[in-house]
């Protein structure tokens, strides 16, 4: 029986002991060697450093979180996912000998961010509800899960975690904005008009919350209140700030009548001014004719064909009141004749070109019976009151054009 006094006894503890110290230190060596080859930008140096450091230590978690962040500046997403596992792992069972603050939420939260870059969804959402798991106070973890979850059209889901953010981190802007980007996705828009408005309260110059806030009331088609955001957006005077504002712009922005083409494309010249019906073509000389004749106008944005050939949208009549331009005509004055030639209320038919923005109008006129019938071309109003090609109304002040317009409302 050895006697505690046994030498032999003694010696194999202190070789024990040194084997161990040896070991750490080794990996500790490894670990400091791995950081300065990190911070010289030679990655795939600092991972394999890293690596050895494992090899020595393979319960140092700080060696696996390491080498997974020098492969993911590598670009080696593939080993930084393995990395960061063989840490997880570590964690879970508890023999984690890593010296850093770094905890098993953070490093599985880093590992869901991988997935979600890599489009692998449904991991990253498997690893975040693990964290949220393993420490309930995580922060970012709920946030992220919420944000992917959006995306996901999982709005309800979504709303569930980002109010949980919200609860964990009262004064965080960003957690008000995820909230209320999911509580617009189930088109609560006042909850989330709240949500967002309190995002901007607590982050100062929050474009992306101030641009949300505009998206949702120009939806609803509160332009005024979309100016306002504008407004804000461009005293930010940033380079994203600039961008939103231009997105809400746009979105506010309704289609317009831009001008008449005065080409060969319109068979009635809408310059011509107070003429004889003969003016326009000399068919009309003969008395009792009727010819199809055609206008074409441009708009400024693309347009709905369906809405655009459907007759029921447009009008068309003869101008009244000086107001309608500066420069009046015949009918301005209202100085109507008995020879002058009546108009159909609207034409019997259109076709839209999408490739050019441009409707043309047919329509027919007739000669008097006596052939001395009258016009004056450039006091005819063509009105629209159709939508473009994303169900815009038009602008109520350039949605009417006649020939002495570019472009008015009448």
């Amino acid at each position: 029986m050895s006697s505690i006094f046994d030498t032999s006894n003694l010696s194999q503890m202190f070789q024990a002991l040194d084997t161990t110290s040896l070991r750490s230190q080794a990996a500790n060596s490894a670990l400091s060697s791995g950081i300065t080859l990190m911070q010289q930008k030679k990655y795939d140096r600092a991972a394999a450093a890293f690596k050895m450091a494992t090899v020595y230590d393979s319960n140092n978690t700080d060696a696996y979180n390491y080498m997974a962040q020098a492969y993911l500046n590598a670009g080696d997403d593939k080993s930084a996912i393995s990395a960061y596992k063989q840490s997880i792992q570590v964690f879970a069972a508890k023999k984690s000998t890593g010296t850093s603050s770094t905890t098993q939420d953070q490093v599985q939260v880093n590992l869901a961010n991988i997935y979600a870059q890599d489009n692998q969804t449904a991991a990253a959402i498997k690893e975040l509800k693990a964290a949220i798991k393993t420490n309930p106070q995580n922060t970012v973890a709920p946030y992220t899960l919420g944000l992917i979850l959006n995306q996901q059209n999982q709005p309800q889901e979504a709303e569930t975690y980002l109010r949980q953010a919200v609860k964990l981190s009262p004064n965080d802007g960003n957690a008000y904005y995820g909230l209320g980007m999911a509580l617009e996705a189930q088109g609560k828009d006042d909850e989330a008009i709240s949500a967002l408005q309190t995002a901007t309260v607590l982050k100062s110059n929050f474009s992306s919350a101030i641009y949300e806030i505009g998206n949702i009331f120009a939806k609803n088609g509160q332009n005024d209140v979309v100016e306002d955001q504008i407004s804000i957006l461009k005293g930010i005077d940033t380079d994203e700030s600039n961008s939103d504002a231009a997105l809400l712009q746009a979105a506010i922005q309704q289609p317009k009548i831009s001008r008449i083409d005065t080409t060969a494309k319109s068979s009635f010249n809408t310059l011509l001014g107070t003429v004889p019906l003969n003016a326009i073509d000399s068919q009309f000389v003969e008395p009792d004719t009727t010819k199809e004749v055609s206008v074409s106008i441009l708009f400024d944005s693309s347009m709905d064909p369906a809405s655009v050939n459907n007759v029921s949208n447009w009008s068309i009549r003869k101008a009244q009141g000086v107001v309608i331009n500066a420069s009046t005509g015949l009918y301005d004055n209202g100085a109507y004749r008995s020879t002058d030639t009546l108009l159909p209320p609207m034409p019997s038919r259109v076709v839209y070109d999408p490739t050019t923005n441009e409707a043309t109008l047919f329509f027919s006129i007739s000669q008097n019976c006596s052939g001395t019938g009258t016009i004056d071309t450039s006091g005819i109003v063509f009105s629209f009151n159709g939508k473009d090609i994303n169900g815009k109304s038009m602008d109520p002040t350039a949605d009417a054009i006649d020939g002495k317009s570019a472009s008015s409302a009448f």
